[in-house]
C-alpha cells in the first residue's frame, strides 16, 4: 500500500492533483485542502465477482414501505416530517452553546423509553467528547430517570468500536457527539479525509442494519458546518439549530430532506431543564410587545406549513456623520436598505438623513417578502412618531415601484392573526374573493403611498 497526495476541497468536495488558490470546481477562495489518501501502488485494479441485481431483487420477496419512528417531541417531529426514517443519517449542525448536544440527548432519552430490555436497546449514545459521567450530568437536567440509561450511553472516540456496538445491538437510534471526534485507529482526528470516510462508514452501517444515525457536526466561523461539502451530500437529512446567544428562544430548521419537505421550522425555548417546546411561537413573541410604542408594526410570516406573528421594531434617528449608519437584525440588511430606498422615493417621509435600526423581536429570521409591507410600516410609524394601532397585522410584498404584491396563503395568514385577537389588518389588493374570518376588518392597499394614509389616517 502507498499513500498519495491528493487536495480536497472543503466547499464542494472535489479532488485534485495539486493545490491551487481558487477551485476551479466551484470557484470558492483557499477552500483547498491537502490529505493522504492509501492507495494500492503494485498491479492493475480487478473488480471482483458481481452479482445481477435484477435476478437478486427478483428473488427477494417484496417488502411493506417503513414506517417512520416518532421521536415524541413534536417540533422536532414537525421538521422530519413525521419522525426519522429507519436507516437513515442525519447531521445535525449548530453553533457552540446553542443546545444541539442538548436537544440530542433529549431525543435520545426519549427513544430510551421504548427499550424492550437491557440487553436489547432501542437507543445508544456515543460521546467522542464527553465521559460518561458528564453526559449523565447533562441529562440530570433533563429526565429523572437518566441513571437508567448508564448501558445505553458510552464514551469513546473509536470508530470500530462504535460500527461493532450498533451491529451486535441493532437499535433504532444511535446518537454520535460529534462526528469530528471519531475516528477510525491512526486516524488525524479533524482532517477532511477523515471526516469523508467517517460518514461513509456510518451511512453504510446506517443502511445495512437499518439504524438511523443522528451525529453532531461542529460549525465553522462561517457558521457553515466544518468539513467538506460533500458531508452534507451523503447524508439523509441536514438539522441546523440556531439562535442568539443572549436570546432563549432556538429554531430547528432542515436545509436538506430526504424524506419531507425543508420548510418546517421547529421553535423551542432554552430554559434550565433543556429545550422546551414553543406550542404557540406567536403568542410567545408578541408576549412583552409595547402596546402604541412608534416604530412598531406586526407582520404574519409562514414557515413550512405553520404561520407566526412577529413584532418588527424601526428605529430612524437624525444622523450626526455625513453617511447615515443601518443595521439590521432578523432580516437581510440588503432587504432593509432597499426598503428604505422605497419609502424615501414614493412617501413624504425620507429616510436619507437618518440612521435607521431594525429588529425582529424574539430571534427569528425572516426571509419571505410578505412581511415587507410591516417593515416599510414601521419604518413610516418612526419617521412620523406616530404609532400604529395596536390590534392591526400589516401584510404584503413590496415592489422596486412602490407597488404593493400580494402573498401567498392569505387567508390562513388572517386566521391565525384573528386567534390571536387582532381585529384589522391591512393587506394587498387581491383578485378573487377572499374569505376574511369573522370579526376581522381587512383594508386593502395597492401602494406604499396608500399605507401611509391607511397607516396615520386617525
Amino acid at each position: 500500500m502507498g499513500k498519495t497526495q491528493n487536495w480536497l476541497c472543503g466547499e464542494c468536495g472535489e479532488v485534485f492533483g495539486k493545490w491551487s488558490g481558487k477551485c476551479p470546481s466551484c470557484d470558492a477562495w483557499n477552500t483547498i485542502k491537502e490529505f493522504h489518501e492509501a492507495r494500492i501502488s503494485t498491479g492493475k485494479t480487478k473488480l471482483s465477482a458481481g452479482r445481477d441485481l435484477g435476478a437478486a431483487k427478483n428473488a427477494v420477496r417484496k417488502t411493506e414501505p417503513q414506517q417512520r419512528i416518532a421521536t415524541k417531541i413534536d417540533e422536532v417531529d414537525r421538521v422530519l416530517g413525521g419522525g426519522f426514517f429507519p436507516g437513515s443519517m442525519i447531521l445535525f449542525g449548530g453553533a457552540p452553546g446553542i443546545g444541539k448536544s442538548t436537544l440530542a440527548l433529549q431525543i435520545f432519552l426519549k427513544f430510551s423509553e421504548k427499550t424492550k430490555t437491557e440487553s436489547e436497546p432501542t437507543a445508544l449514545y456515543f460521546s467522542g467528547e464527553e465521559s460518561v459521567e458528564q453526559v449523565l450530568h447533562r441529562a440530570e437536567r433533563v429526565t429523572k430517570k437518566f441513571g437508567e440509561k448508564v448501558n445505553q450511553i458510552f464514551s469513546t472516540s473509536s470508530l470500530e468500536d462504535i460500527c461493532e456496538t450498533i451491529a451486535k445491538n441493532s437499535p433504532a437510534l444511535a446518537v454520535i457527539d460529534s462526528i469530528q471526534m471519531v475516528g477510525t485507529e491512526n486516524s488525524s482526528f479533524g482532517q477532511l479525509s477523515q471526516l469523508r470516510e467517517n460518514a461513509e462508514i456510518l451511512l453504510k452501517l446506517a443502511k445495512s442494519t437499518g439504524t438511523t444515525i443522528l451525529v453532531i457536526g461542529h460549525v465553522t466561523k462561517n457558521d457553515e458546518i466544518a468539513g467538506p461539502k460533500i458531508l452534507e451530500h451523503i447524508v439523509d437529512v441536514v438539522l441546523r439549530l440556531e439562535g442568539e446567544g443572549t436570546n432563549e428562544v432556538r429554531v430547528l430548521s432542515s436545509p436538506k430532506n430526504r424524506f419531507g419537505s425543508t420548510l418546517e421550522v421547529g421553535v423551542f425555548e432554552m430554559r434550565g431543564s433543556g429545550l422546551a417546546e414553543l406550542k404557540n411561537p406567536s403568542e410567545f413573541f408578541l408576549a412583552e410587545r409595547a402596546e402604541n410604542a412608534a416604530g412598531s408594526a406586526i407582520a404574519v410570516v409562514r414557515e413550512g406549513s405553520r404561520n407566526f406573528l412577529l413584532e418588527i421594531q424601526v428605529l430612524t434617528v437624525k444622523t450626526n456623520f455625513g453617511q447615515p449608519r443601518r443595521t439590521a437584525h432578523g432580516i437581510g440588511l440588503s432587504k432593509f436598505h432597499l426598503l428604505l430606498a422605497v419609502v424615501s422615493k414614493f412617501t413624504p417621509f425620507k429616510c436619507g438623513e437618518f440612521d435607521a435600526y431594525c429588529s425582529v423581536v424574539g430571534g427569528m429570521k425572516i426571509k419571505e417578502p410578505a412581511a415587507d409591507l410591516a417593515i416599510c410600516a414601521a419604518i413610516l410609524s418612526s419617521r412620523a412618531e406616530k404609532e400604529i394601532s395596536a390590534d392591526t397585522v400589516i401584510l404584503g410584498e413590496v415592489g422596486l415601484s412602490g407597488e404593493v404584491r400580494s402573498v401567498g396563503n392569505l387567508e390562513a395568514r388572517l386566521v391565525e392573526a384573528t386567534k390571536l385577537g387582532f381585529k384589522k389588518a391591512i393587506i394587498p389588493r387581491t383578485r378573487g374573493k377572499l374569505k376574511i374570518p369573522a370579526g376581522l376588518e381587512t383594508t386593502e392597499v395597492k401602494s406604499v403611498l396608500e399605507l401611509v394614509k391607511m397607516v396615520f389616517k386617525n
